[in-house]
């Protein structure tokens, strides 16, 4: 697995900032943070980006249906834009919202946690559904 969380930095708090500004408006009414993004490399070689969002607002309500549009908000308006900028090309995209930071590959009982997966085409985010 290759990460290259450094990559994201300067992106990731961009997001936040475009956030409490009001620029980046989700569906769902929450706010979502940007803990981390970085590539990952899978055993096939295929290069899957990973976008992990902090949303404390799933602990009191915790309903997917809720948050289900935020994920292809979050692909096309912050994924994307972040990918291009750094000139990283990727098969797919995995969205991820937990009410908590948790480090990526644990689990916690008591964390919720929604994942979403995208194909990325002509720019745009496809969703991938299971």
């Amino acid at each position: 697995m290759i990460r290259s969380c450094g990559l994201w930095m300067v992106a990731a708090s961009a997001l936040t900032t475009g956030m409490a500004e009001g620029q980046t408006a989700l569906p769902s009414g929450f706010n979502a943070e940007l803990l981390e993004g970085f590539v990952e490399v899978q055993p096939d070689g295929a290069r899957w980006a990973r976008f992990r969002y902090v949303m404390p607002a799933l602990a009191d309500d915790a309903v997917y249906d809720k948050v289900q549009g935020d994920f292809a908000v979050l692909c096309d308006g912050t994924a994307v834009p972040m990918l291009d900028a750094a000139g990283e090309e990727v098969s797919q995209v995995v969205v991820s919202l937990m009410d908590k930071p948790l480090e990526f590959g644990q689990s916690d009982p008591g964390t919720v946690q929604y994942f979403e997966v995208f194909t990325i085409r002509e720019g745009r985010c496809i969703w991938e559904e299971f």
